[in-house]
């Protein structure tokens, strides 16, 4: 599955897409350590603090207050290979991401009504729940003789006035894409022939007009993604009889995306880039050296969303739990901003450039989550816990905050996009939990999450992903184009956790656990494919490079807890 190509902001303020709202609506449960420990398998136990963001009725099951802070390293870790589609895959190995997180904290107070029957006991509690850690860092490397950076950026620059190219103004006055005012600024392509008609300087002009990449380029690609989301909850509960037990939660998310991407590419041997620069009415010989493209995001998010749930057990050892979160209304406020810079033997001619900083604020109704699950506790000994959750993806829209008025849908293709390939997704949680002692526990969990992303096959029997519909969203919406079968990418997220707990006599208790979640293999090109020729003249059409990467995510967490 290709999850993207180079994030592109144009001058225009919408750039989101259907992988946005996949990165912000998915909900990957932390919590406590004796959750995270058991697989987050905990929908029809509850009695934990951390069981809270999953079953809000699972904070009245337990007949004490409670306490609780969760510590906690997470060790993201990133494989990545460099394919420039010319038979040299280059692997970079494995890149490691550490920092410091706190995924649950929060405290209960539990009132007994003294009644035997009916209601025996209510609770008020308040925790914060991290349900997204976007810990990332990966590097990927090679070389290239067909296709340029700078050569991509030319030809999205076909068509447009130069003298609106060099236009500090255009950022705001323009319908051309900020990444392209900021590589023309920064001297990264220049004018040709006609006006409209540009050449990277990566690229050589051949007396024909034509131009190509005239020898071998180093190129490198860095991404990082930081930040982390977490829910904020308000929760009631209430104990009937002890057989039932319901809870209602108030959500408020919140959290930090920050992406930051760096492409840099280098001649090998700048004497095969040669290059003429006008410096007054002399031309200079020089030879293109580098360049880099970097661009940064940031978004921040805030919302609301309600959850029911409910315990019961009809039986001794047996319980059954259920639970339903309503759509979150998220409102996410954007920043982003694009730098460049070119180098040439002549330093004279070196450029760099920085763009404004663009903003912008939209409002992601998020899929409703469905939970079931099923324990059953063997005595004293243990229990064994299963979950079923269920999230329709393909009810996420985008509403424009700042449309002009109630007809217009600014998002129309976007949200159009999301019901057809954003789908369901299905995750099976499992957990165990063993005592070796009164005081002593030992747990383990397993969960996996099918993909919620899906392609189509069309009327013309090809293969349509969510942006070749867009790119050909008319022709769909007026017929020439159908879909007609829709498939699911098999592409699991898996974890394994396992942890260990102890009791005291007294009020504390302290849970370990060791979570790692494997995630599925994502495609990225650090730049759009374009027509390209090579030296002889001839359409060539080469692919620009595409980066592989792997993901794992350890989480190794403590939680310190005190009842009461």
């Amino acid at each position: 599955m290709v999850l993207g190509l180079a994030l592109c902001f144009s001058s225009a303020l919408r750039a989101q897409n259907m992988y946005d709202a996949l990165n912000f609506s998915t909900n990957e449960y932390f919590g406590t350590a004796r959750s995270m420990a058991l697989g987050n398998a905990v929908t029809a136990i509850g009695g934990d603090l951390g069981t809270i963001g999953i079953n809000p009725a699972g904070s009245a099951v337990a007949s004490y207050s409670q306490l609780t802070f969760t510590p906690g390293l997470n060790i993201s870790i990133v494989n990545s290979s460099f394919d420039n589609g010319q038979g040299n895959n280059v692997p970079s190995g494995n890149v490691r991401d550490k920092g410091f997180v706190i995924p649950n904290f929060g405290a209960s107070i539990v009132f007994d009504t003294g009644n035997r029957k009916g209601l025996r006991s209510f609770v008020f509690a308040v925790t914060s729940n991290q349900t997204s850690q976007y810990s990332f860092y990966s590097e990927a490397y090679g070389s290239n003789n067909q296709t340029a950076k700078s050569g991509e950026m030319a030809a999205a620059a076909y068509g447009f006035a130069e003298s609106a190219l060099g236009n500090y103004n255009s950022f705001d006055s323009s319908n051309i894409p900020w990444d392209v005012l900021t590589a023309y600024q920064a001297g990264q392509f220049g004018s040709f022939g006609y006006d409209g008609e540009y050449a990277g300087v990566g690229e050589y002009i051949a007396a024909d007009g034509l131009h190509y990449v005239p020898g071998r380029l180093t190129q490198a690609s860095l991404r990082t993604k930081s930040g982390s989301k977490n829910d904020l909850v308000f929760n009631f509960g209430a104990n009937i009889s002890d057989r039932l037990y319901l809870g209602f939660n108030l959500g408020v998310p919140s959290g930090t995306y920050t992406y930051e991407e760096y492409f840099n590419e280098a001649a090998e041997d700048p004497a095969n880039f040669p290059i003429i620069f006008l410096d007054g009415n002399n031309e200079v010989e020089t030879n293109y050296r580098g360049s880099s493209n970097t661009y940064m995001y940031t978004a921040d998010i805030d919302g609301i969303y309600a959850k029911f749930g409910a315990i019961l057990r009809p039986v001794a050892g047996l319980r059954l739990g259920a639970a339903f979160q309503a759509p979150a209304r998220y409102t996410i406020s954007e920043r982003w901003q694009y730098a460049a810079t070119s180098t040439f033997g002549d330093s004279r001619f070196n450029g760099n450039m920085t763009s404004p900083q663009g903003n912008y604020s939209y409002q992601l109704r998020t899929p409703y989550i469905l939970d079931l699950g099923v324990a059953y506790t063997v005595g004293s000994v243990g229990f064994v816990s299963v979950d079923y959750e269920l999230m329709d993806y393909s009810v996420m829209r985008f509403t424009d905050l700042h449309a002009p008025d109630m007809v217009t849908d600014a998002f129309y293709d976007i949200n159009q996009a999301n019901r057809n390939f954003a789908g369901v997704s299905n995750s099976l949680r499992l957990g165990v939990e063993f005592k070796l002692l009164p005081s002593l526990s030992l747990r383990a969990g397993y969960s996996t999450t099918s993909c919620p992303e899906r392609y189509w096959t069309n009327d013309r029997g090809q293969t349509v992903d969510a942006d070749s519909y867009l790119a050909n969203f008319d022709d769909y919406q007026s017929g020439l184009l159908r879909l007609v079968k829709s498939r699911y990418y098999d592409e699991p997220t898996r974890s394994f956790s396992f942890g260990a707990g102890y009791s005291s006599s007294d009020s504390f208790f302290i849970d370990l656990a060791f979570k790692k979640t494997t995630y599925s293999d994502s495609s990225f090109r650090p730049y759009y494919d374009y027509i390209n020729y090579d030296e002889a003249g001839n359409q060539v059409n080469q692919s620009s490079p595409l980066i592989t990467t792997n993901r794992s995510l350890i989480n190794i967490v403590c939680t310190l807890g005190w009842r009461f």
